[in-house]
């Protein structure tokens, strides 16, 4: 009985709180903006982004592209990709300087190289609707924010992203009050990387990427920077309008959240333990109807399987049928990124090591 009270207040919770992530607005001729794209061993997603951009860039935006030293055919496909359309221009990576992260100094160098009113920071593996960015030029101003991002649709191949990569969603649905998104303070930050819009007046007032150097979580923590400077950002529903293909291979897929997974949380053992226990929670319910059925286990399952369908039908997912398996592999992801940071592992990604 009172697992399956559980079950319903985390259905009627995520329910409700889906109803405050606003929608983009329709679209406005958007101001100019510098829509800045880091890129490091991105040869997989080079044609399609470019190709996408050349179809989707409104008029008053330039793309920058900050070839961040490559290890494969990046930059060579990038140039045969552009051509001569002068709405893009490649700056050339210099060495990563100590005390940076790789992608924090990218948007850094991006930021300072530009100077366009509004910046754009996207992802490599992001495709863009051809009304995205009017779109959130416009959501950005009703919502009276000067930070905007959101959580795309996930498309993936792999089967450890299929189980991972859309808990990005539930974790947003369950975890944040989304009716307190612009709370102006860093305990509500909630950001996404993949794409993010901010004023630039605002960016160098809080100090931009230099005052986040060593973040290996840069949405978020640039996302709190803001509010500690009282600045009001905000998150919503994007996922109609663009979408991300994050990792080829399951290798990715682990060690892309393996870096993200304990930092997001701040490193704190007690928001760790936190989602273990609701998580915990969430597993019992899915299983305990196998080995004892009864209308209160049954109906804990169908709550909690509910719960991922609505974020699934909000967010562009079909694979809610598979939550159990996403939750066991939730649950091992956190407890190794939790044991890795207690035995001083580095984090390596995209051929850089990270303590």
């Amino acid at each position: 009985m009172i697992l399956f009270l559980i079950a319903l207040f985390m259905l009627g919770f995520t329910v409700i709180n889906l109803m405050f992530l606003r929608s983009l607005a329709e679209p406005i001729p958007s101001p100019s903006t510098a829509v800045c794209i880091p890129m490091r061993n991105e040869e997989r997603h080079v044609d399609s982004l470019i190709e996408n951009l050349k179809q989707t860039l409104p008029d008053r935006s330039h793309v920058y592209i900050y070839e961040d030293n490559s290890e494969d055919s990046t930059y060579e496909k990038l140039i045969l990709a552009i051509d001569s359309d002068e709405r893009f221009t490649i700056f050339r990576g210099v060495p990563l300087p100590e005390g940076w992260s790789g992608k924090v100094h990218a948007c850094h160098q991006l930021a300072s190289r530009t100077d366009e009113p509004y910046l754009l920071f996207l992802d490599a593996d992001v495709t863009i609707h051809p009304t995205f960015i009017d779109r959130l030029h416009h959501t950005l101003k009703k919502e009276g924010a000067v930070f905007i991002s959101g959580f795309p649709r996930f498309p993936t191949s792999t089967f450890l992203g299929k189980l991972l990569i859309p808990m990005q969603h539930v974790l947003i649905a369950q975890h944040l009050p989304l009716f307190w998104r612009k709370v102006r303070h860093p305990a509500f930050a909630a950001a996404n990387g993949m794409n993010v819009l901010m004023e630039r007046k605002s960016y160098d007032e809080v100090g931009g990427h230099a005052a986040i150097k060593q973040s290996l979580i840069d949405d978020i923590d640039l996302c709190r920077t803001f509010k500690r400077h009282q600045k009001v950002t905000t998150l919503v529903q994007v996922s109609p309008y663009i979408s991300c293909d994050m990792y080829a291979s399951n290798q990715e897929v682990w060690e892309g959240f393996s870096k993200n997974v304990f930092k997001g949380m701040n490193e704190s053992v007690g928001l760790a333990l936190y989602f273990f226990f609701y998580y915990a929670i969430q597993l019992t319910a899915l299983v305990s109807w196998v080995f004892h059925p009864t209308v209160y286990t049954i109906g804990s399952a169908i709550a909690i399987l509910l719960a991922r369908l609505v974020i699934d039908s909000k967010s562009g997912g079909r694979l809610f049928f598979l939550h159990p398996l996403s939750v066991v592999m939730y649950l091992i992801l956190l407890a190794s990124a939790v044991i890795r940071k207690w035995r001083q592992r580095p984090v390596t990604w995209k051929g850089r090591s990270y303590s």
